[in-house]
């Protein structure tokens, strides 16, 4: 993609699909590429049609619903690939690669609340003025502008040390996890606060969030109000799993309350993690990998199961 502009379309992030694609591929309309919405028990999102080849994991609906980016980890090219599918008409397009993905190794999309952002990362990638490849993920993010698209712009923020899955609240704070030297394990959460228009010094979330045992893959509520993410390999795992879901609601005091397991709806003893919402709040997605079989899905369930956990004094 560099030095290449792609035009700007209202109702895409910037790309278009060929229609030869839509060839051998069901017709899906309605919301949520056309799936029957799922219940209290999660449930595996649009089985059979995000495969392509590799694992599906990570997803990100656009604010208005017409797009769904996701991360393929793909078992030909060895490598995290983000591919995308848009609705045009009512109609869903067949996912294809997107233009900005394929040559390294990318995932972990996002959207900014007001969709004008795209965040991702991305191992691999050089960084701006250079050749070489990196060695650890940083995050890039691709901006919609009047004039189009802007090409992957890496995000910059004081002592930039790499990090993953970040996501951006309303007020553009922007969280993520990272393996630094001050990490309490082997990855901590973070928050980058936006200040007159540049990101701040990161911020360890502290001792509630992060400990000796590693975190990732945190997502944060648009007005900052609670946060789920991943903890791993701990003892108190659902059956002493690899990975669970966990959240954790901001106090007044601006403290986090201590953690809440998603419960044994949510959590196996395998790996849960990548946790994401719908747009509209009414839908909780995330991903569960099992070790034994090397299957990964995405999987959705009905939001009301994390409103279950929220303590009644939670104002």
């Amino acid at each position: 993609m560099r030095n290449i502009i792609i035009l700007f379309m209202v109702l895409s992030f910037c790309f278009t699909c060929d229609d030869a694609l839509q060839k051998d591929f069901p017709v899906l309309t309605g919301p949520y590429l056309g799936q029957k919405p799922p219940g209290m028990i999660p449930e595996v999102f649009a089985p059979g049609i995000l495969a392509n080849g590799g694992t599906p994991f990570n997803s990100a609906f656009s604010p208005d619903g017409s797009e769904f980016y996701y991360s393929v980890s793909s078992e030909k090219e060895k490598k995290d690939q983000i591919w995308y599918t848009r609705r045009i008409n009512n109609v869903w397009s067949k996912p294809e690669i997107a233009p900005f993905s394929g040559q390294y190794d990318d995932c972990d999309v996002s959207f900014s609340p007001d969709g004008q952002r795209l965040f991702f990362i991305s191992l691999g990638r050089p960084l701006p003025g250079q050749l070489v490849q990196t060695k650890r993920n940083f995050i890039w993010f691709i901006e919609r502008r009047e004039t189009g698209c802007t090409d992957p712009q890496l995000l910059e923020y004081p002592g930039n040390r790499g990090g993953v899955f970040p996501v951006s609240t309303a007020n553009k704070t922007l969280y993520f996890s990272a393996r630094l030297e001050e990490s309490f394990g082997s990855g901590d959460i973070y928050r980058s606060r936006w200040v007159q228009g540049v990101y701040k010094d990161p911020e360890n979330l502290g001792p509630v969030i992060n400990s000796k045992y590693g975190e990732s893959d945190a997502h944060i509520s648009m007005d900052e109000s609670f946060l789920i993410f991943t903890r791993w390999k701990d003892p108190d795992n659902t059956g002493g799993g690899q990975a669970d879901l966990y959240i954790s609601f901001s106090q007044n005091d601006g403290s986090w309350s201590k953690l809440v397991n998603l419960g044994p709806s949510i959590n196996t003893d395998h790996i849960e993690f990548c946790p994401s919402f719908s747009p509209d709040g009414e839908y909780f997605f995330f991903s569960r990998f099992i070790e034994e079989t090397n299957d990964c899905n995405i999987y959705w369930v009905d939001a009301k199961v994390i409103e279950e956990l929220i303590p009644k004094n939670f104002t």
